[in-house]
């Protein structure tokens, strides 16, 4: 298992704001009325957090030191927040230190892919994690997290201040190394593997080793042969605007040319044909280029840890700016596709490169394979472009309706508060005769406050559906041209989220393909089945059809339960030993995909399916699923 602390901004309001580290539910799309998902109103106001135990999934959390609180009951919640704030602000108030320190303290455990702990390990877990840095007498409280497939971790959230003494009492420096060593104790004493860190397991004793004896060991690769992973920024920006980053880009596909250089000015010449420009800083080297509109640039040692300042200095030298003259700079318009940063953003977005992996596979040539990928290329490119010409304008129009917005925000303001004074008297005079008047005042304020924080909530939410409604980056402009009834833009969508989440995907029963188009009617297909449809079975052909938010089609049976779920290059099935459905699955696979499929899930599954593919005509086409075909070509011959 790892430790991870998450660092906290210095200034804070309660302890909401910790908690905000751990929620995604405030970055729901405007207008999205999902309950299930809503911050709970009367903890804290939504401007200051959310609620972390609102999370999906999250059904399992405990307290420390506060009588036994169960953070997941929304009274008690109120009380852990109440109590945690309060022991926070009595400190501040004492030590003056309100706008300079977090008091609370943010950790995050998590355990390898597949180990899933109890309710009773993750509290001992977190007990450890609070004992090892000395706050084992104050207010915390944590919550397992396993809405992350094969991926479970606790969040705990601790208060720096001691409930009695009122002073800090933690962490101590170094405190990721503290952590790290008590990771490897929990490892042993609950039996879990063991990951790589600063402290190893050897012979059944905790140690600490360098970078190069861990190396030695097999226990850590070599950095300067590997490029970093994406930064933290870089992966936001990729899931935000639906295209790969510079960052990506620099790393697997110009990285290795740079590495390879042999002096600075071959450096420079490098970059130069790739479009990119290196900037000197006082903390090393920027590459920068031009992202359609904008400029956008990455660290150089973000992309590759050779490619840091100091580690070409050590290899070239005293650092030199390029002498290639101004307006010469050498572009190799035919060397590379995708030669800039600009030409492989746009073939990603017209679903032309063929490293996008936007497609389970290319499985073929033939005519009309050929002609789905031609129709499809000129329908995203000529998506793109409008995506480009309406990025470009968007600007003006944008401004002009935020001004509008303002302008409309501030007459509600006045409007608001001249009716708040037209209607005091009357009000405060009533509330004297039922109140007193020094009640009477208290109530008015409370009124007013309530009416202006309606109005400046309303105001909110619709300066963010603005914002919303003129995003400009390339997934929510696909969004927005999807709910119109866009093909191509549902097309590209769905091509988008096969490309994220394909890696996870494999794990779960499925069949997939290079979606060639529109799927025509089942019955007159050569591998359908005809006659009457029993009611209890289902069939592609008298399933209903309901469309989902992501525009994939969900088929339901006579029941209503959903069995598959078409998302264009990819059918999942509900149930992997359902027969019923890998059949029609594979009926509506091979209209899809021309005949030829690729298998997903577990083996027992993928064997089955494909052997009931190839009752029914349709290639399979996973590599490890060849003995199959071998095996049924062979009894072919034997019939013979």
């Amino acid at each position: 298992m790892l430790a991870k602390v998450i660092m906290l901004k210095k200034s804070w309001k309660t302890v909401a704001s910790a908690a905000n580290y751990v929620v995604d539910d405030l970055k729901k799309t405007p207008g999205q009325t999902d309950q299930a998902k809503q911050p709970d109103p009367g903890i804290y106001a939504p401007e200051d957090g959310a609620n972390y135990l609102m999370r999906d999934g999250v059904l399992e959390a405990a307290s420390f030191n506060m009588e036994g609180l169960n953070p997941t009951e929304p009274d008690d919640r109120r009380q852990i927040i109440k109590w945690m704030d309060g022991t926070a602000r009595a400190w501040a108030a004492r030590s003056r230190a309100l706008s300079k320190t977090n008091p609370f303290y943010h950790v995050v455990l998590s355990w390898k892919a597949g180990e899933q702990p109890s309710m009773d390990q993750a509290t001992v877990a977190a007990a450890r994690a609070l004992k090892a840095v000395g706050m084992t007498d104050n207010q915390a409280f944590f919550a397992i997290h396993r809405d992350k497939d094969h991926h479970h971790h606790i969040h705990i959230i601790a208060n720096r201040v001691h409930p009695e003494h009122l002073v800090l009492t933690g962490p101590p420096r170094y405190d990721f190394l503290v952590l790290d060593k008590t990771c490897r104790e929990i490892e042993l004493e609950q039996g879990w593997q063991h990951d790589n860190g600063p402290h190893v397991v050897m012979d059944g004793q905790i140690k600490r080793l360098t970078h190069a004896l861990r190396r030695q060991l097999g226990l850590e690769t070599d950095k300067s042969l590997a490029p970093h992973a994406p930064a933290v920024k870089a992966r936001m920006g990729e899931v935000k605007a639906g295209l790969p980053s510079l960052a990506d880009w620099l790393k697997n596909k110009v990285g290795p040319e740079l590495v390879a250089t042999q002096n600075w000015q071959e450096f420079h010449r490098a970059c130069a044909t790739r479009g990119l420009r290196v900037v000197k800083v006082k903390s090393g080297l920027i590459f920068e280029t031009d992202m359609l509109d904008k400029a956008t640039q990455t660290k150089a040692s973000a992309v590759h840890y050779a490619l840091s300042l100091g580690r070409l200095q050590k290899r070239f030298g005293a650092y030199q700016p390029p002498d290639i003259p101004a307006g010469q700079t050498p572009l190799a318009s035919g060397t590379h596709e995708g030669a800039t940063y600009n030409d492989y953003v746009a073939r990603v977005a017209c679903g032309t490169d063929p490293h996008a992996h936007e497609h389970p596979g290319r499985t073929g040539r033939g005519e009309q394979r050929e002609q789905a990928r031609l129709d499809r290329a000129i329908a995203r490119t000529a998506l793109f472009e409008q995506y480009k010409s309406e990025k470009y304008t968007a600007k003006d129009s944008r401004k002009a309706a935020r001004l509008a917005l303002r302008v409309q925000h501030r007459a509600e303001k006045a409007d608001l508060l001249q009716q708040l004074a037209a209607a005091k008297t009357g009000t405060v005079t009533q509330l004297q005769k039922n109140y007193g008047s020094q009640v009477a005042r208290l109530l008015w304020a409370t009124q007013r406050t309530a009416a202006m924080e309606d109005l400046a909530d309303r105001q909110k939410r619709e300066r963010l559906a603005l914002t919303h409604a003129y995003a400009m980056e390339w997934l929510p402009w696909l969004e927005r041209q999807a709910v119109l009834g866009n093909e191509a833009a549902i097309s590209a969508l769905r091509g988008l989220r096969y490309r994220a989440q394909r890696d996870k995907a494999k794990q779960k029963a499925g069949i997939e393909g290079e979606d060639l188009g529109q799927t025509s009617t089942t019955a007159s297909q050569q591998n359908s089945i005809r006659g009457t449809v029993r009611p209890d079975t289902f069939d592609i052909r008298t399933a209903q059809l309901r469309i989902t938010p992501e525009h994939s089609i969900e088929y339901l049976d006579t029941y209503g339960t959903v069995r598959l779920t078409d998302s264009g290059p990819r059918i999942d099935l509900t149930q992997e030993d359902d027969a019923q459905a890998i059949r029609a699955g594979l009926l509506l696979a091979s209209q899809k995909y021309g005949g030829e499929v690729f298998v997903t899930g577990s083996l027992a599954f993928r064997e089955s399916a494909a052997k009931e593919a190839l009752r029914m005509g349709i290639k399979v086409k996973n590599p490890e699923l060849a003995f199959l075909s071998a095996e049924k070509s062979w009894s072919k011959e034997l019939q013979l």
